[in-house]
């Protein structure tokens, strides 16, 4: 009995590591995956590419044709809008100036400068001490028959009080003729009250005397 006993051994040992390599090495079945399948997750859609990123559309400030604004200015104070105050010396040189004019006109028997800058209210003494309005200075230089060959002033000064009231003194020169034909030959030294009126300067008084 030792014979089959061994026998069957020895067949029992050569099955079961036969049976075991087949249990080992047999592949398992994969089932098919589908749709129904629950552990299975299927789609058909595509994941979407990313989108350009968009371009920011130009602003007038990133034109490069566009001009910065400038900034805004500062209210203007007081010191700037205030009018500058006149020149020193502008008035005294409108006023040395107008009274050059005027002993400029008696040459030719000009009456336009004294009409001009005379004010209406004038009031003046003559060298022969006559108090005369505006209308009668007018007519003394019309009713003038002197031949004048040179009308012309000194030195005149000019002082201006407040901006609106000046006075000039001075002397005229006077050579010509006269009536009869005799030469002649006069200095006169006068003065002069002039008003501010309306941005125009006018005189308001006069007085001359004969030096010579």
């Amino acid at each position: 009995m030792k014979i089959p006993v061994l026998a069957l051994t020895a067949v029992f040992a050569a099955a079961v590591p036969l049976a075991f390599g087949q249990e080992v090495t047999a592949p398992a079945a994969t089932p098919n995956a589908t749709a129904s399948d629950p552990s299975v997750s299927v789609t058909s859609e595509k994941t979407p590419a990313p989108s350009p990123k968009a371009k920011p559309s130009p602003t007038k400030s990133s034109s490069p044709s566009a001009k910065a604004s400038p900034s805004a200015s500062p209210a203007p104070t007081s010191a700037t809008t205030t009018a500058m105050p006149e020149k020193k010396g502008t008035a005294e040189a409108t006023i040395r100036d107008i009274e050059d004019k005027w002993e400029g006109s008696v040459k030719n028997h000009d009456t336009s400068v004294p009409q001009a800058f005379l004010a209406d209210d004038f009031r003046g003494v003559s060298s022969k001490g006559k108090v005369m309005k505006k209308s009668d200075l007018l007519s003394e230089i019309k009713k003038d028959t002197d031949v004048y060959s040179s009308t012309k002033n000194g030195k005149t000064e000019v002082r201006v009080f407040a901006g609106q009231f000046a006075v000039a003194t001075g002397t005229s020169t006077e050579e010509g003729k006269d009536k009869a034909g005799q030469p002649f030959k006069r200095t006169f030294r006068w003065t002069d009250a002039w008003v501010l009126r309306k941005d125009k300067w006018e005189c308001v008084a006069s007085q001359s005397m004969l030096v010579k």
